[in-house]
């Protein structure tokens, strides 16, 4: 499996959301418990003058044509526990556990395809999904 790596070759879409800017992201194939994943990981800013509950990413494993090949949903790292499954969002919301993130404040986040599991794929690309202000 064929695999480009790297900051100026995966891409970035903000998809019609203004208050997040990636700063960087970068690709690569590790290994443990077992199994081989691809692991993404980077940086991301708030941009607004106000906190954002979360922010949801969408990260796209792309063959050489650039097709979508397998995708996988992710949150910044204050807000990683809205992404497991058993857990219903607006309560982990409304419990105060997820930490806004502030104006301007920076935060990482990542996401995993395992091997097993993902077509084989080329590229990679980050999607801003959905970044609701905190209320």
């Amino acid at each position: 499996m064929r695999v480009l790596v790297g900051i100026l070759l995966a891409s970035v879409a903000c998809a019609g959301t203004p208050d997040v800017k990636i700063l960087e992201h970068h690709g690569r194939w590790e290994s443990g418990y077992g199994a081989k994943f691809y692991n993404v990981v980077g940086r991301l800013e708030n941009t607004s003058d106000h906190a954002l509950r979360f922010v949801k990413l969408r990260v796209d494993a792309l063959d050489g044509h650039g097709k979508v090949v397998a995708s996988t949903e992710t949150y910044n790292e204050s807000a990683e526990a809205l992404a497991v499954p058993d857990l219903k969002r607006e309560e982990l919301l409304a419990s105060g556990k997820v930490k806004p993130l502030a104006a301007h404040a920076e935060e990482r986040f990542r996401a995993s395809f395992l091997a097993e599991e993902t077509p084989p794929f080329e590229d990679y690309r980050v999607t801003v999904v959905e970044t609701p202000a905190s209320k």
